[in-house]
């Protein structure tokens, strides 16, 4: 099935611009009706728990710095709307530092520096927090606790937690979690997934991994459950090294390889961003750059069947493609593409099931990036 999805853009080739129709009718992004401000949880007020629908494309708005938006958009009208500013709290914004929708896409985790309590300030550290909100952008609730400073006399010590992601069941949230620190001008440390009660009514957990390595920005297989995972920055000698590996949906220490990550000829160099999944399991789309494509990093599809890579999208000269999110129906294709010149970031769009599929920007604000369904 997925060499039979992806035959209409796999055969134009869509590598380069004379392969694809190109055009450039997107929105700026800044027209959408504003929808809820982000609450702090504590008043009780629910969401309505209205499904999210499958023709809806999320996105991160970056409005200004630390301030970002979580934005819906409608593919087929092209209407849009605020889900959440994150200013509930009589701040000015926050970052957020990934984001995903729940299964049954009626709320959505993300990872923000949002909602601070004093005993978060106390710490001295600035630590992001998984929180899950209603697709209406209310009923906040905070799943990670303050987590205390144990830096133990290290320099420059820090936290990172990032790229939420659910369970099969929505039951729980899986999410990297890191300790950085520096040993002199050397930055140490590592990342590794934890996982949280959907509920907010128990405290973290590891989650099982191989050791050796970071091992960062979980992708679901929404028909098995299991988890992509990246492996970076690996110890020579422990673990199989840098790359993509496929995990049961309850952790484990001996995950499947599916690629190896090098920056060598007949490797994939494989770009530190969330994959995206085929809702039937069969493949994935990555950011990866290979020889062919120049080193550049590429929109790259999988097929879980045939162990290969296809390159779908080389973005055009000094230009990266960021991040990618697929259709339930697998018929869209939105990816983010940054102007290495001035920063700016928009959102393309590839409808796969058009007769000659276009590549067309859907923002032109230069602030959109991370798209999701």
């Amino acid at each position: 099935m997925f060499l039979r999805d992806w035959s209409l853009v796999v055969a134009i080739g869509c590598v380069v611009a004379p392969a694809c129709t190109s055009s450039s009718s997107g929105s700026s992004g800044s027209s959408g009706s504003s929808g809820s401000s982000g609450s702090s949880g504590s008043s009780g007020v629910a969401g309505d728990g209205t499904p999210m629908p499958d023709g809806t494309l999320l996105y991160l708005r970056h409005e200004s710095k630390d301030h970002d938006l979580i934005v819906a958009r409608d593919l087929a009208s092209g209407e849009e709307r605020v889900v959440t500013d994150l200013t509930g709290d009589g701040s000015s914004g926050w970052e957020i530092r990934g984001y995903a929708l729940s299964p049954d896409r009626r709320r959505i985790a993300i990872a923000s520096l949002y909602g601070p309590t004093k005993e978060d300030t106390a710490t001295g550290l600035a630590t992001r927090a998984i929180w899950t909100l209603a697709t209406d952008g209310t009923d906040f609730r905070r799943l990670t606790p303050t987590f205390p400073k144990d830096d133990q006399g290290r320099k420059g010590f820090t936290y990172d937690v990032s790229d939420p992601m659910w369970t099969a069941d929505g039951s729980r949230v899986l999410y990297d979690f890191g300790s950085f620190w520096y040993e002199g001008t050397t930055l140490a440390g590592g990342s590794v997934p934890w996982i949280v009660s959907a509920a907010g009514d128990a405290a973290p957990e590891s989650f099982p991994t191989q050791f050796g390595c970071s091992v960062i920005h979980p992708a679901r297989n929404p028909a098995t459950g299991e988890y992509l995972l990246i492996h970076s920055v690996c110890v020579p000698g422990q673990g199989d090294g840098d790359g993509l590996y496929l995990y049961p949906a309850d952790g484990g220490t001996r995950p499947k390889k599916l690629l190896a990550s090098a920056h060598v000829n007949g490797s994939v160099d494989v770009f530190l961003e969330k994959a995206s999944w085929l809702s039937d399991g069969s493949g994935f789309l990555f950011i990866g750059g290979t020889s062919d494509t120049d080193w550049n990093p590429s929109l790259l599809a999988y097929d879980m069947k045939a162990g290969t890579v296809s390159a779908i999208v080389v973005p055009p000269q000094d230009s990266t493609i960021y991040s990618v999110a697929i259709s339930p129906d697998a018929s869209k294709i939105v990816y983010c593409l940054r102007n290495d010149n001035d920063s700016t970031v928009d959102l393309h769009l590839i409808d796969v099931s058009a007769a000659s599929p276009t590549d067309t920007a859907i923002t032109t604000d230069g602030k959109s990036c991370y798209p999701s369904f």
